[in-house]
């Protein structure tokens, strides 16, 4: 039977297994047992194909047009931990490094949108300067422990923060939002026992449960409020006093 590239089942196993043998075990059963994966010319120029008709991803430029899309992106993203893989002719650029992409916030509407990544287990946040050729990230807010406690929500459908970046917050898909506070200064004296030392900050965390069943379809934070949308109700918790 031919698929549509015209390549019978009989050649799809041959090309696949092309060391195919048996032999009998010490119970008197054959078995079969298959060698390396091997494949044909033809048939590896065919997977090419169809993976650039169906992604619409092919090489496209000279390799030294390449070399610089790749070193851009290198020093734009700071990501250094590119890797490069080659299939017929199709290049393709993959990050293997550990900066996760968290969440986008607006700052500033006259700015650029500010991106919040993974930098090993804090949140760091980053202002983009187009007209700063030589500086194109500035890091302006961190969130101690956010990229951490965020890979354990395994329900989280939203997270932001709020423009003066005084909280962190996630959103799971019904019901609950969870509030991380920055750390501020304590009233009273606080001892850590385990290291014998004085804590002059303490940073909080809050949850708030919806009496709402419904699935959550908008999450939007404010320096002052959390707005909160399902499919028939606007809720809106106040954060902070004004």
């Amino acid at each position: 039977m031919l698929d549509r590239h015209g390549v019978t089942d009989q050649q799809k196993r041959s090309d696949v297994f092309p060391n195919k043998r048996s032999r009998t075990n010490r119970h008197g059963r054959t078995s079969s047992f298959r060698g390396r994966f091997i494949l044909r010319s033809d048939t590896e120029t065919i997977i090419a194909d169809s993976f650039k008709t169906e992604s619409g991803l092919e090489k496209t430029g000279t390799d030294e047009e390449w070399d610089q899309s790749r070193n851009s992106l290198e020093m734009i993203c700071g990501f250094p931990n590119m890797k490069e893989y080659h299939l017929t002719g199709l290049r393709v650029l993959v990050n293997l490094g550990s900066h996760q992409y968290l969440f986008t916030v607006d700052v500033d509407p006259s700015k650029m949108p500010c991106l919040c990544l993974r930098h090993d287990v804090d949140a760091l946040v980053w202002q983009p300067r187009p007209d700063r050729p030589g500086d194109l990230w500035e890091h302006i807010a961190t969130f101690n422990a956010l990229g951490y406690v965020q890979a354990s929500k395994r329900d989280k459908k939203f997270a932001t923060c709020a423009p003066d970046f005084s909280y962190a917050t996630l959103c799971e898909c019904l019901r609950r939002a969870f509030i991380y506070r920055q750390p501020s200064p304590v009233e009273t004296v606080l001892f850590n026992r385990k290291q014998g030392r004085q804590v002059g900050q303490v940073a909080k965390q809050q949850v708030a449960s919806l009496d709402c069943d419904k699935s959550i379809l908008g999450f939007r934070a404010s320096n002052e409020r959390l707005f909160i949308l399902t499919s028939s109700t606007l809720f809106v918790l106040k954060v902070k006093q004004n």
